[in-house]
């Protein structure tokens, strides 16, 4: 398209004229009006409407459309939840969420069909963070006052057969294969954390960003890398940093 080769002339400027046009649209691009700083206080007033009419818009959304789909769409909706989007929820999975339980951005919620009602229960307190999602078979509980980062994934069952022609056949998973995941309470999951199924988080552990829990990993404990492996120190004792600087 000539369209394309005029652009790629003017991005050249090979010539006289070509860099002239480059030049120009230069300093269109960058052209300010010479607004004086003394005004500043009066952008700063717009920004702050526009982000009052943006925050009462969703709160009102919240309240009136977005809580209420969540609610009937749950088992079990406990006091004072905070929310921004209503999660996705496929399948046939039982949510129970406990009191002042905030769930942050997207959140998805898949319940797979080997097992009548796979459930997910969802502690007190407990925070879930953007683009984290749960494939649940038969049960995952997270504990209270847990800590969960974006974009975490956590599965009581591989979602295929290992067997390529199972999978190829569209066959379930062997339901002697899922294995329920626990998160006891105070646990913190960092960005991107992968639990795999029969794993238990003990209570106020720490896994690292991206970390792949494989296995247990004991109350207090932190657990980082992947495959996941535990530190030889507890949240609980000074790190090696700490002990040097007394």
């Amino acid at each position: 398209m000539w369209v394309e080769d005029f652009i790629l002339q003017v991005k050249r400027a090979e010539t006289p004229f070509y860099a002239r046009l480059k030049r120009l649209g230069k300093r269109v691009l960058t052209f300010r009006l010479p607004i004086p700083r003394a005004l500043d206080w009066l952008f700063l007033s717009i920004s702050y409407l526009q982000w009052l009419r943006y925050e009462t818009d969703e709160r009102i959304a919240v309240a009136l459309f977005r809580y209420p789909l969540l609610r009937a769409r749950c088992a079990q909706v406990g006091k004072r939840l905070q929310m921004e989007v209503v999660p996705s929820i496929n399948g046939p999975i039982k949510v129970y969420l406990g009191d002042d339980v905030r769930l942050s951005g997207h959140l998805t919620f898949s319940g797979a069909r080997i097992f009548s009602e796979p459930e997910i229960r969802i502690g007190d307190r407990t925070f879930i963070g953007h683009r984290t999602a749960f494939s649940v078979a038969k049960s995952v509980t997270v504990g209270s006052d847990v800590l969960i980062a974006s974009g975490c994934w956590i599965l009581d069952y591989s979602g295929h057969p290992l067997h390529p022609d199972l999978r190829i056949a569209g066959e379930q998973v062997n339901p002697e294969e899922v294995r329920p995941v626990r998160i006891e309470d105070k646990a913190w999951l960092g960005k991107d954390v992968i639990v795999l199924p029969g794993v238990t988080i003990g209570e106020g552990a720490v896994i690292g960003a991206s970390t792949v829990v494989t296995k247990d990993v004991p109350p207090g404990g932190i657990c980082v890398g992947n495959p996941g492996r535990l530190l030889p120190r507890t949240v609980y004792e000074p790190s090696i940093k700490s002990k040097d600087r007394q």
